[in-house]
């Protein structure tokens, strides 16, 4: 089985926790809810329900959840020779869960945030919560 609890840290402090199942798509899984706190400002349950793409040394193929690149940006990767398409054999794209510590995205972080957890669970998830006390 392969695991991917992964922390994240600012400044020495932790700032997210994330991971998720999924066999061969689990670093990407991580990595893309991670890019998506950090560059693109999402708060971790977008980061985490966002469309995902995979790519993997075999087969040399980029895998999509529909909806997750334009059709530019597949035109564009067409045109460089990458095979991109829909995975329909693949039902569950992971099940991603993670949380925040100090805000709700990383610009409330940034500014100092607050004491709070901020949890999240995939929507794509068949079961489970992201619950506090």
């Amino acid at each position: 089985s392969s695991m991917s609890p992964t922390i994240v840290s600012k400044d020495g402090k932790p700032f997210m926790v994330i991971g998720s199942p999924g066999g061969s798509r689990i670093i990407t899984i991580t990595l893309e809810a991670i890019m998506n706190v950090i560059d693109h400002g999402m708060d971790i349950q977008e980061a985490i329900d966002a469309p995902r793409i995979h790519h993997q040394w075999l087969p040399d193929r980029v895998y999509m959840e529909a909806n997750a690149l334009s059709p530019d940006t597949i035109r564009l990767l067409t045109g460089m020779g990458y095979t991109v398409g829909e995975d329909h054999d693949w039902p569950v794209w992971g099940e991603a869960a993670g949380i925040l510590v100090g805000g709700k995205d990383m610009a409330a972080i940034e500014k100092g945030g607050d004491n709070r957890y901020y949890g999240a669970i995939d929507s794509r998830a068949v079961a489970g919560a992201a619950i506090g006390y």
